[in-house]
């Protein structure tokens, strides 16, 4: 596999590298390992492995006597190298200039090596790679410091944390819970994670928005504080490639270019006029139904929720919304697309009560299948994300492509 040919590389490489040149950099203190964990894949942006932030990392470790190790992130990452760099005692007391260049050598060495990893097999694994590289580290003594460098988009399409599940779609906190219960989370104690290129995707992978990046941090930031360890983002750009390179095929991350908002009921004294014009989530907090029910749990709440709404609805006399209505679990059925039906015609009933014109409003039940569902949290507490009515205006791409209106 490249994987081993690649790691026999950078090994031949780096024990006969002598590099010449004299010119120093500035020395950090201590003794360092660290981890490169490298996602050269499709669909990804080129990785900056020559920013400057690399190059003085990696010159620091080999020059303070330190330790590197290499992940190659795809669907089957690996370790594909690991080696200490000090060296006889009787060869440090060579000059600085010698120790310099000899540090300088085996770190361009290394960084030559590393630009030409690239994944080996289809799909990414971040999840993995994360725990490869904590493991690859966990065990070393004798270490000032241990810090995990990962240039890649961070967006995994296998493992448990696949993001082709719609994850972007969830709160990071309810990721990040679901993760510690099925014991997931790496240990990153006495570690700090540096993340650069984190969403950095290329064609023909959807470019994520601002929010979708942030939720991204937010997940891989909530994924390390969980494991003990310290998290920075690095947003050092990528560099285009050209996507025709033979990369093992990585599925796209179907990314909605309209994410649900959700309806603060608390302050709805002003409504915007476009307020419907994205969707806008009537959460199980707000609207909750009996279990295997179309009854309101909290009526009276329920309504609070609704008045503003009916309100709204019956000064903008012009505007149709359609109600979506949804359910848990990850397998659709005629029962749950049923229920989900009457629970946004509940709705709907309610805002008619409340003086709202029928006309202004339709109605559909997706169950399951609606493009907001987060897959793989089951019919638990967890799953409350996804027992939801959606309001959109009718007349959006998003409500014709939902109901073909």
């Amino acid at each position: 596999m490249r994987k081993s040919i690649v790691s026999l590389i950078i090994v031949v490489s780096l024990l006969f590298a002598v590099f010449t040149s004299g010119c120093s950099q500035p020395l950090d203190s201590g003794k360092t390992a660290v981890c490169l964990v490298i996602a050269n894949t499709a669909n990804s942006q080129g990785l900056n492995t020559d920013s400057q932030y690399i190059r003085d990392t990696i010159y620091n470790v080999i020059r303070n006597y330190g330790y590197i190790s290499v992940v190659n992130v795809d669907g089957d990452p690996q370790v594909v190298y690991a080696n200490s760099y000090d060296i006889d005692d009787r060869y440090k007391s060579a000059s600085a200039d010698k120790l310099d260049s000899d540090a300088q050598a085996k770190a361009s060495n290394l960084l030559d090596a590393v630009h030409t990893l690239v994944a080996d097999d289809p799909e990414t694994d971040y999840l993995k790679a994360l725990s490869l590289a904590s493991r690859s580290l966990s065990s070393l003594t004798g270490y000032d410091s241990k810090k995990i460098i990962v240039i890649g988009t961070g967006l995994s399409t296998s493992g448990i944390l696949n993001f082709r599940n719609n994850l972007l779609a969830a709160e990071p906190e309810v990721i990040v819970e679901i993760l510690n219960e099925q014991e997931a989370i790496p240990d990153f104690t006495g570690m700090s994670v540096t993340w650069q290129q984190i969403g950095d995707v290329a064609a023909p992978q959807q470019e994520l928005t601002s929010r979708q990046m942030n939720r991204l941090i937010s997940i891989y930031e909530g994924i390390i504080t969980a494991g003990n360890g310290l998290f920075s983002y690095d947003s050092t750009i990528g560099t285009a490639v050209d996507t025709g390179v033979d990369y093992p095929s990585v599925s796209l991350v179907d990314l909605p270019s309209e994410t649900p908002m959700v309806f603060e009921y608390e302050n709805t004294s002003v409504i915007s006029d476009d307020q419907f014009s994205e969707p806008v989530v009537l959460s199980e907090d707000q609207v909750a139904f009996v279990e295997d029910s179309a009854d309101y749990l909290n009526p009276e709440q329920a309504m609070e929720v609704l008045a503003p709404i009916a309100e709204w609805l019956m000064e903008h006399y012009d505007v149709t919304i359609l109600l979506v209505g949804t359910t848990a679990g990850d397998t659709n059925s005629d029962y749950a697309l049923s229920l989900s039906s009457d629970r946004a015609n509940a709705v709907r009933d309610s805002l008619i009560g409340l003086g709202v014109d029928p006309s202004q409003i339709l109605t559909t039940g997706l169950g399951s299948s609606d493009p907001w569902h987060v897959y793989g949290l089951g019919l638990g507490e967890e799953a409350s994300v996804n027992r939801k009515v959606v309001i959109i205006d009718a007349s959006s791409d998003i409500a014709r492509g939902l109901c073909d209106l």
